[in-house]
Order: structure tokens, then sequence, then C-alpha cells
């Protein structure tokens, strides 16, 4: 017991009192030339991968590249969609967790596991997931849409159209959401006469 706390001791000590010196600039300039590089390879093969049919080894790819950047959310998502599509769904919910926890100031990856979970009919699992997707000022229109979507579906109408006008606020050229807005507006109308 004694030996140990002698190591752990010399161990701390050392720690304190060296500090590991930065690279020349020219080295570190060289260091991350090489690493991107290295991202920009990776990337190339595992879209070559995808192309093939390969998509075993695209995931494996992704999988490192997550390692590699995890602030790239195109990246995870795309990762998480393909465990999914395999039927790896709870690993790809990982994924997408994981992503949300590496990149939280982003509404990209909140969105894509409420569209996961609203794809397959889980419209209350997705609903945290696409409301905290648009509290992000750069959530563009198809997120509330989303969003104006999966409350329909929990017969909350009067959110829905909500979510519907930011939409149309947001790309006011969208065809679709006047129709979409239409059909929420009699439902609103239906549910309040049936609650008479």
């Amino acid at each position: 017991m004694r030996n140990l706390l002698l190591i752990v001791g010399c161990a701390v000590m050392l720690s304190m009192g060296w500090t590991q010196a930065q690279p020349p600039d020219a080295v570190q300039r060289k260091l991350t030339a090489l690493r991107q590089l290295t991202e920009f390879r990776l990337v190339q093969l595992a879209d070559e991968y995808w192309h093939e049919g390969l998509h075993y080894k695209t995931m494996a790819l992704m999988f490192v590249l997550l390692e590699y950047d995890p602030r790239d959310v195109e990246n995870i998502g795309g990762l998480a969609w393909l465990l999914d599509g395999y039927g790896e769904t709870a690993r790809a919910i990982q994924v997408y967790q994981r992503g949300i926890r590496l990149n939280p100031n982003r509404y990209d990856l909140y969105y894509d596991l409420g569209f996961a979970y609203f794809n397959k009919r889980q419209y209350a699992q997705a609903l945290p997931y696409l409301e905290k997707a648009v509290q992000f000022a750069n959530a563009p229109a198809f997120v509330w849409k989303t969003l104006a979507h999966c409350y329909e579906r929990l017969e909350r109408y009067q959110q829905s159209l909500q979510a519907w006008e930011k939409a149309k606020q947001l790309d006011p050229s969208d065809g679709a959401v006047e129709p979409n807005m239409q059909r929420v507006r009699q439902k609103l109308q239906e549910q309040r006469a049936n609650s008479s």
C-alpha cells in the first residue's frame, strides 16, 4: 500500500510540474494539414463504399469520422439513419442522442431524431425533439412543418395551426402550407364543437 501511495504521489507531482510543450507553428500547420487530408480521404472512402452498396463498411467509417470530428452533424445524422434502416433502431437512437450531447446548440440532430420517431408514428416521443429544434433561430420551415404535423397527429390542433403559421412566415411561397392550415382549422372547429 505504501508503494502504491508513493507511485501515485510521484505521478501527481510530475503531472503538476511538467507541461507539454507545443510544437512550432510550422509543425502545427503540417499536422493540421495531415489531419484534414486524412479526414477528407475517410469521407471519400465512405462515399465510395456507399455507392458500391457496402453499407456496413460505410457505417464503420462513419463511426471513425464521428470520433474524428464530433461536430459533423451531417455524418452523425447519416450514420444514425443508416443504422435505423438496417434495423438497428436502438443503436441509431444512441447515435442521435450522443450527437445531440456533442452538439447541443444546433437544431439538426434534434430534428433528425424527432423526424425518426415521427416516421415510426411515435408522435409523443418525437414531440420534445421537434419542439427543441424549432427553438433555434435558424430552424428552417420544414422543421416547423414536421412539428405542425406532429401536433396534428396528437390532436393538438391549435398548436398545429400556430406551427403552420410560422412555417408560412418563414416560406410564404410554399404552396403546401395553406391546404394543411385549412385542414387543421376544420379539425379544430370540429374539436371545439364536440367539446361544447
